[in-house]
């Protein structure tokens, strides 16, 4: 499978499985240009879970969205396709503007780590078979190998299972925050 064949089956997954988030409703071209370059961006990490050419799961981290934004600018025509649908519906216009502000200073509580667990999705038929846990732990791994010692995740207050996991895996809640108005998420520190 070639690289880009890897980010468009990622990106595929993740409006699969994470389709309660605003980002499936940018489609699997954004995502596919969004996975592209994270995994290319040295502060983020894509790391993929596969099984005879299947994409069975995915995590993705960093320390901050700076890096991500600034790879997917230097592809501005490809950029600018993906997003072409949703600059058209002021209201996604408006979500997109609350993720870069969410992304900025000011909308996380105080002494949170600068990294971040951004994204992890297993497909259902993978579920109960460990593929979260061990990607969780090399996204542990890759941290750790990075010298950090702790990092952030945000999650819905509306995703019971996501909560369970994360506790499940050594994470704290350590506050809430809304990245989209009225919609509160509780954050979580998980400590290396």
């Amino acid at each position: 499978m070639t690289q880009a064949e890897r980010y468009r089956r990622v990106a595929r997954l993740h409006v699969r499985c994470l389709d309660q988030g605003f980002l499936a409703t940018l489609g699997e071209g954004f995502l596919a240009l969004m996975y592209e370059a994270i995994d290319r961006a040295d502060e983020t990490t894509l790391l993929v879970e596969e099984d005879s050419g299947q994409v069975q799961g995915f995590v993705t981290g960093g320390t901050g969205m700076g890096a991500i934004y600034k790879r997917m600018l230097r592809s501005p025509v490809r950029l600018a396709l993906a997003l072409a649908p949703a600059l058209v519906r002021p209201s996604k216009v408006r979500r997109i503007l609350e993720i870069v502000r969410y992304s900025g200073a000011g909308v996380l509580p105080a002494g949170l780590p600068e990294a971040e667990l951004l994204s992890i999705a297993v497909a259902p038929e993978w579920r109960g078979k460990a593929v979260a846990d061990r990607l969780y732990g090399r996204l542990v791994e890759d941290f750790r190998k990075r010298r950090v010692e702790a990092f952030r995740i945000t999650v819905g207050e509306a995703l019971g299972p996501a909560h369970r996991f994360y506790q499940r895996m050594g994470a704290e809640v350590v506050g809430k925050v809304e990245v989209h108005g009225g919609e509160p998420s509780k954050v979580y520190v998980h400590r290396i």
